[in-house]
């Protein structure tokens, strides 16, 4: 009987420890999503649009912060912040493409200007 009562505590004990020591696992998935994001960001040109740019940035330096909470054994807040990272990268994507939609936009408008004035010449 005593016995049995000293491996219940042992094991409440072990149990205990093991909730305390970290609770949450790494968040590995949200890390890969979120460097995922920020390199297609990368790839659609964020770096050369100000306002992309910016939160490119914003979101390498949550990567950044959150992989220290994840050393730190602080899965959580490493997991909150890396899906601030994605949104921000996301962010940075979308402006990036905006501005090639809009410079795309200008080279169709320029050629059907130039189409006008050869129909016009002719």
């Amino acid at each position: 009987m005593l016995r049995r009562q000293r491996i219940s505590g042992v094991i409440s004990v072990v149990a205990l420890a093991a909730t305390a020591c970290g609770g949450a696992a790494v968040p590995q998935d949200k890390l890969t999503t979120a460097e995922a994001a920020v390199r297609a960001a990368e790839t659609a040109g964020a770096a050369d649009n100000p306002q992309a740019a910016l939160h490119l940035k914003y979101a390498r330096d949550q990567i950044a912060e959150a992989q220290k909470l994840i050393e730190d054994d602080e899965n959580e807040a490493a997991a909150a912040l890396l899906s601030r990272a994605e949104v921000d990268a996301e962010l940075a994507l979308a402006l990036a493409r905006v501005e090639s939609a809009k410079g795309e936009a200008r080279e169709a408008r320029q050629q059907i200007q130039e189409l006008k004035s050869r129909l016009a010449g002719e």
